[in-house]
């Protein structure tokens, strides 16, 4: 029976094919199921047989650490943008998302304090 080895979903595709390329370098039998037309269905790879799941998901979280590592001394020690930087940056879209959010939160408050 075939058993879901690695999710597609929101995935880079460098990071894709190279899992993809894991797989196949390994002699893995898999197949790949897409999103769909409407991206509602589970875009993965897939392996054809079951007793191969153990030693597939050891070789993909191997290369995650890697990747992981790889990632983090290309990146060195820069910190993550905070709000403020990314105010900076982009101050009418951020004023956007904060107003929108308030605005949400006013909605969903608001009647539960009889202020609608």
């Amino acid at each position: 029976m075939s058993v879901l080895i690695f999710k597609l979903n929101d995935v880079s595709d460098e990071e894709a094919d190279a899992v993809r390329q894991l797989l196949a370098d390994n002699e893995l039998d898999f197949y790949e199921s897409s999103a769909g037309r409407w991206g509602v269905s589970i875009a993965g790879l897939w392996l054809k047989d079951e007793s191969q799941k153990a030693r597939a998901r050891a070789l993909i979280e191997a290369y995650q650490v890697e990747r992981v590592a790889s990632l983090r001394t290309e990146r060195g020690d820069q910190p993550m943008p905070g709000l403020i930087d990314r105010f900076k940056a982009a101050p009418l879209q951020v004023s956007a998302m904060g107003l929108l959010l308030l605005m949400v939160l006013y909605v969903s408050i608001a009647p539960f304090l009889g202020w609608l």
